[in-house]
């Protein structure tokens, strides 16, 4: 399996091996230095540095099912004998010394956010966050710590980290879905009767196209590709005279149509599940390596990080059932400085960090290895079920945990993480759309909510104009929580750069002007202008026929 580049973390749930970590990771950058002396074999340190990480990912996929006690006495005797290994090299050159004083700096504990990227009011309720909860706080419990949740995709990241990946599979025709099963596979969790909805065809005029018809389509040109040897695992570049070819252009456009199209027209338990059946016939390792590729080409600005749109397009006079059809996407992927900070600055608190993801777990642990990503202790995601040989089928693995996504996400935190901090809730949480909205507001124990502006109409925009009007009205942490609320904070972005700036206002990615509150978020700061409670304005106008409630878990 590719390993990530020295110094990043495999994520693991055993919250008393951060300290470890840090001092193995540290004494192991350092006597890289003098691995060439005669007295010690370099090639021994990386041997067992390989063998550990192979333990430990072995165990964290999914990262919370670490609990076999043979795996744990292996990693413990790996962990020994790098220590000691590892401590004699340390202790014979005496040119490593400014190595240690780097990590130690950069490794320094930090109580509050520094970024001027933040917006102000934002980063002032980050840093009472930290004096209140933080184990700097007389109600600090180190025997009960808490802990935050993050949502991952538009939120930890800019931008989209399985959308991007979708993108790098096309592109490179990274499948390993037999010709014959491709079709079924597209068919996967689609209602019969939905089959036949229509969804409008960028091609000027919105002409129709209904979805059986595109996967037909889509399938037939896999076919062709696959008989022409151009579909592989790892995939590949493919040189201009493929990507130029009828069934290339077939292939790429119908596949990446059909994502907005289901995901427009049918519920996301159906849609969000959908892309990562793009995976069957792949082991996790081989989905990992995949991700990490596709996020060290998007995450690279002298690469593909062009915080761009591309577009897809299909043949005009190709024959095929749907027609000619075309689509946009977006080209870059990041986390930002001040996201990372947040991470970090959380960990230095006591407070532990989780990601709660509806994208596939081994995307995103992909993602949280090459951004680098600090202090993790755990991350939940989409997870298929496997064959006898570890290889992803298309099918949910529901007695793992419920699709991370909407309510899932709540429940997959009480079957998973809350176990884990004698059943409370998270202390923080953050998020940017819809599918957070549940995990975001039921818990009794989110004391702060942090916002990414995308100017939503949906639930999310509920969130934010809760958090605009706290705002206005300058409630702060302490009141806030004094009343039984939690405080939500609204963030802003460049998604034209790729940054956070210090405004709760975005531009959205090809727009020039900022971008504030829907239509909707105004209407609810004016509910709670004229005297709503916040538990009324979320309740009373929540899309969601299921909603359990706010501060009811």
């Amino acid at each position: 399996m590719k390993q990530p580049p020295l110094g990043k973390k495999y994520i693991d749930d055993n919250r008393s091996n951060k300290l470890y970590y840090t001092f193995f990771y540290f004494i192991l950058s350092t006597s890289l230095f003098t691995c060439f002396l005669p007295a010690f074999d370099g090639e021994f340190i990386y041997s067992l540095y390989s063998k550990y990480i192979t333990i430990s990912q072995k165990g964290s996929i999914p990262v919370y099912e670490i609990s076999d006690e043979k795996t744990h006495a292996e990693i413990r005797r790996q962990r020994s004998l790098c220590l000691i290994y590892l401590t004699a090299v340390q202790a014979a050159p005496v040119w490593a010394a400014p190595v240690q004083t780097a990590a130690v700096s950069q490794g320094a504990a930090q109580q509050h956010v520094q970024s001027a990227n933040w917006e102000p009011s934002v980063k002032a309720s980050l840093n009472q966050f930290m004096d209140m909860y933080g184990s700097r706080s007389a109600s600090y419990d180190a025997a009960n710590r808490p802990y935050a949740v993050f949502d991952f995709d538009n939120t930890t990241s800019i931008l989209d980290v399985e959308e991007q990946l979708m993108v790098w599979q096309l592109d490179r025709l990274a499948f390993a879905i037999e010709p014959d099963q491709m079709e079924d596979v597209l068919r996967t969790g689609i209602p019969t009767d939905k089959l036949t909805l229509t969804y409008g065809a960028d091609d000027g005029d919105g002409r129709p196209v209904s979805i059986e018809a595109a996967i037909k389509d889509a399938a037939a040109a896999y076919k062709q590709l696959y008989a022409k040897g151009l579909i592989t695992k790892t995939g590949k570049e493919q040189p201009a005279e493929v990507r130029v070819s009828p069934e290339y252009k077939e292939f790429t456009a119908k596949m990446r149509w059909l994502y907005d199209a289901i995901g427009d027209t049918m519920d996301a338990s159906v849609s969000y599940p959908w892309v990562t059946y793009w995976y069957t016939g792949m082991t996790p390792d081989e989905v990992y390596n995949l991700a990490y590729e596709s996020h060290s080409f998007y995450g690279n600005p002298d690469k593909g990080q062009t915080w761009s749109k591309g577009k897809y397009a299909s043949p005009v006079d190709y024959k095929s059932e749907a027609g000619n059809v075309s689509v946009s996407y977006k080209l870059g992927i990041t986390v930002s400085p001040e996201m990372k900070e947040l991470y970090k600055t959380l960990n230095d608190n006591g407070i532990d960090t989780w990601v709660d993801t509806a994208s596939p777990v081994d995307v995103v642990r992909a993602a949280v290895d090459y951004f680098q990503v600090p202090g993790v202790d755990g991350i939940v995601g989409m997870t298929n079920k496997k064959d006898a040989q570890g290889r992803y089928i298309n099918s949910y693995d529901y007695d793992l945990h419920a699709q991370t996504q909407g309510v899932g996400k709540s429940l997959t935190i009480d079957k998973v993480i809350a176990p884990k901090y004698n059943g409370q809730g998270p202390i923080f949480a953050a998020m940017d759309s819809q599918g957070d909205f549940n995990f975001c507001t039921e818990y009794k124990n989110t004391k702060a909510v942090l916002i990414l502006n995308r100017q939503r109409s949906d639930d999310a925009g509920l969130c934010a104009a809760v958090a605009a009007w706290q705002k206005k009205h300058g409630v702060t942490l302490a009141e806030a929580n004094k009343n039984g609320d939690t405080l939500f904070l609204l963030q802003g972005r460049n998604e034209n750069a790729g940054v956070l700036w210090a405004t709760d206002q975005t531009q959205l990615l090809g727009k020039k002007d900022n971008a504030y509150l829907s239509d909707k978020a105004l209407d609810v700061i004016s509910q709670l202008d004229a005297g709503k409670t916040v538990k009324q304005a979320l309740e009373d106008n929540t899309k969601l026929k299921d909603y359990q409630g706010y501060k009811t878990r």
